[in-house]
């Protein structure tokens, strides 16, 4: 299965998109993958998260779509070996408007990347589905989708769903292509986590078997704009993003 071009999606917020992208990245990094990460999202949080401020570089994805700067020129080294970052910024936003008009503009990331060297790329998606993230998901092979344990887990799935088959005209194999990661996992919360469970039975094979549970060292890591590996490196939010490494490398 090719699956070096990672989309990280989910059109809802607060699923835990960002700690995915920062922290699989790191994961995969850490196994002596070189990985980049490209910040797709205006808001940057994957940027701001490995310690980057948002007036600290030249370049950055913006230069990529709007004026086809090589990607090589965009390219940052983070704190983490074998980790680099694309940035991103607010101003993204707008680039995404002035894309609309343009002919093949789906293809502009791909066509971006197709000339760069990496084990692994993993693009963190903005919560909607325009052109950025059109753009993600005819350039991946894969795509991982932070679910949140919660009532309103699949709100929008289907639409992903139709939205993937319309960008890959349907020729794929979903379990080839496409896992959930459940996040936020509170083992708590017995009643919830089933029910949640009983709603994704339809795509149980598509879900990874390991959850990445709710763990305050998470959250304390993208404050101090660290990968969790790097904050703390023994707590519960540490071994769920190796464990899942571990298991998408196995896929």
């Amino acid at each position: 299965m090719n699956k070096n071009i990672i989309a990280v999606i989910n059109q809802k917020g607060g699923v835990g998109k960002t700690t995915t992208s920062i922290n699989f990245s790191a994961g995969l990094a850490r196994k002596g993958k070189k990985t980049l990460l490209i910040d797709l999202d205006p808001q940057a949080h994957s940027t701001i998260g490995l310690g980057i401020e948002p007036e600290s570089f030249t370049a950055s994805i913006i230069d990529v779509l709007s004026k086809k700067k090589p990607i090589l020129e965009t390219i940052l080294p983070t704190k983490t070996e074998n980790l680099f970052i694309v940035p991103s910024h607010i101003r993204l936003d707008k680039i995404e408007q002035q894309l609309a008009p343009e002919l093949f503009r789906e293809t502009f990331l791909k066509k971006a990347i197709d000339s760069i060297d990496f084990d692994y790329i993993v693009i963190d998606c903005r919560p909607t589905l325009g052109t950025l993230t059109i753009n993600a998901l005819y350039a991946s092979d894969f795509i991982v989708v932070p679910c949140e344990m919660g009532r309103y887990a699949l709100d929008g799935f289907s639409d992903l769903m139709e939205t993937i088959d319309h960008v890959k005209n349907g020729d794929f194999d979903k379990a080839d292509f496409i896992r959930i990661v459940l996040t936020k996992y509170d083992i708590r919360n017995k009643v919830s986590n089933d029910w949640v469970i009983q709603q994704l039975e339809p795509f149980k094979h598509l879900i990874f078997n390991t959850y990445i549970r709710r763990n305050e060292a998470l959250n304390q890591s993208q404050m101090a704009q660290e990968p969790i590996f790097d904050f703390k490196a023994d707590s519960i939010g540490a071994q769920d993003y190796e464990q899942l490494t571990n298991e998408f490398l196995r896929l």
